[in-house]
C-alpha cells in the first residue's frame, strides 16, 4: 500500500512532468479546438485569450499539486481574463457551449500528454484522476467568471435594445401623431377664421382637420398593436402574419411561411426572432419601396433560419443608408442576433431588393 508521502511526492513529479511538457499541451489544446472547428482561435485576439487561459490553467494545476494556492496577484489575474473573455464571447457573438466544448478539449490534451509520458506505478490511475480533478476545479472557477461576465453583457444589450424601442416609439408619437394633431389643431383655428368670410375655404379646413385626426388616430392605434405584437405567444406564424396584415400596406403584397417544428423554439428565443423580423419587416416597409415582402422561417433540430426579402429599390452595402441609422434597423437587428449567439447577413443592390438572413444556434435538450 502506497503511503500519502509517496504518493504526494509522486504529484510532485506529476507536476514537473506537465511544467516540462507545458507547450505540448498547448499545441494538442488548439490541434483538437481546431478539429472541433471551434470558433474560438478563429481569430488572432481570441485565440491568444484561449491560450492564455490554459497557461494559467496549468500553472495553477501545477501548483495544486505540490500542495500550494495561488498567489493573489495570479487569483486576480485569472479573474479579470476569465472575465474578459466573458465579455469578448458575448460581444463576438460566440456561444458559451464553445467554451464548455473548449474545456473539454484541454482536459483530454493534459491528460493525453500525461497518460502518455507518466512512468508506470502502482498510483498512476490517482494520480491520473487527480489531475483530472484538479483541471475541474480550476476550471469551475474560470467558467462561472466568464458565464456571469457573460450574462451582464447580454443583460446590458437587452436593456439598450429595449431602450431604443422605447425611444423609437416616442420619437413616433412626436413626429406623427403630435404633428397630426397639431395641424388638426391649427385647421380648426383656421376654420373658426374663414367661417363668416370665406365659407369654401373654412369647409377644405374642417376637412383637413378631419382628415389629420383620423391620421392621428390610425397611427395611435398602430402604435398600441405594435406595444401589444412584443412576443409570438401564439406561435411564429400566426404572430408574423398578423404582424404583416398591421404592418404592410395593401399596395404591398405580401406572405410569411415557417417551416419546423416551433416546439424546438424556446419562448425567449421565438419572442426575440420575432422581435428581429418585425424590425426588418418595419425597414422594409418604411425603405425599400417595395412591391412584394416575403418573411420565411425554417426550424430544425440544431439551428433556426429566418429571412426579411423585399424586391425593391435596394442599396449599396458599405453606404451608411436611412435603415441603418437612429439606434434602429439594421444595427437594432444585429444586435438581437448576437444575444441569441446567431449571425446576421445581409444582400442588396441597387434595384435589385434586399435580403436579410438570420441564422440562430439552437442548444440540444432546448425545447420547450
Amino acid at each position: 500500500m502506497i503511503g500519502h508521502e509517496t504518493f504526494t511526492g509522486h504529484l510532485d513529479m506529476v507536476a514537473d512532468l506537465l511544467e516540462a511538457r507545458l507547450e505540448e499541451v498547448i499545441a494538442i489544446y488548439e490541434e483538437r479546438l481546431r478539429a472541433i472547428r471551434s470558433p474560438l482561435i478563429s481569430e488572432t485576439e481570441t485565440r491568444e485569450q484561449v491560450m492564455a487561459q490554459a497557461r494559467s490553467v496549468l500553472k495553477e494545476v501545477t501548483g495544486t499539486l505540490r500542495g500550494r494556492g495561488m498567489s493573489s496577484d495570479m487569483q486576480q489575474g485569472a479573474a479579470y481574463l476569465s472575465e474578459n473573455i466573458g465579455v469578448s464571447r458575448a460581444s463576438g457573438s460566440v456561444h458559451a457551449f464553445h467554451s464548455l466544448r473548449a474545456v473539454v478539449a484541454f482536459s483530454e490534451a493534459t491528460l493525453a500528454v500525461l497518460v502518455d509520458n507518466l512512468p508506470p506505478s502502482p498510483t498512476s490511475r490517482s494520480e491520473v484522476a487527480a489531475v483530472a480533478l484538479t483541471i475541474q476545479n480550476s476550471f469551475m472557477e474560470r467558467v462561472m467568471r466568464a458565464a456571469m461576465a457573460y450574462a451582464n453583457y447580454l443583460l446590458e444589450k437587452a436593456h439598450a435594445s429595449h431602450a431604443d424601442e422605447r425611444r423609437r416609439i416616442s420619437r413616433e408619437l412626436h413626429d406623427r401623431v403630435a404633428h397630426s394633431i397639431m395641424v388638426a389643431f391649427r385647421s380648426l383655428e383656421l376654420h373658426e377664421v374663414y367661417e363668416g368670410k370665406d365659407p369654401a375655404k373654412a369647409q377644405a379646413k374642417l376637412e383637413l382637420a378631419k382628415s389629420t385626426t383620423q391620421e392621428a388616430l390610425e397611427l395611435t392605434r398602430s402604435l398600441s398593436r405594435e406595444l401589444r405584437s412584443t412576443s409570438a405567444g401564439e406561435g411564429l406564424e400566426i404572430a408574423l402574419s398578423e404582424l404583416l396584415s398591421i404592418s404592410v400596406p395593401w399596395e404591398i403584397q405580401s406572405r410569411v411561411s415557417v417551416e419546423g417544428d416551433e416546439s424546438l423554439l424556446m419562448p425567449q428565443v421565438r419572442d426575440e426572432l420575432f422581435l428581429t423580423l418585425r424590425e426588418g419587416i418595419r425597414n422594409a416597409v418604411t425603405h425599400s419601396k417595395a412591391s412584394t415582402i416575403i418573411v420565411e422561417v425554417d426550424i430544425a433540430e440544431n439551428q433556426v433560419k429566418a429571412a426579411v426579402e423585399d424586391d425593391g429599390s435596394g442599396f449599396i452595402l458599405g453606404r451608411k443608408e436611412p435603415r441603418t441609422t437612429g439606434g434602429t434597423g439594421l444595427a437594432s437587428m444585429k444586435e438581437r442576433t448576437a444575444l441569441l449567439g446567431g449571425t446576421l447577413s445581409l444582400t442588396s443592390e441597387p434595384g435589385a431588393g434586399t435580403r436579410i438572413e438570420i441564422c440562430l444556434p439552437l442548444l440540444p435538450g432546448s425545447r420547450r
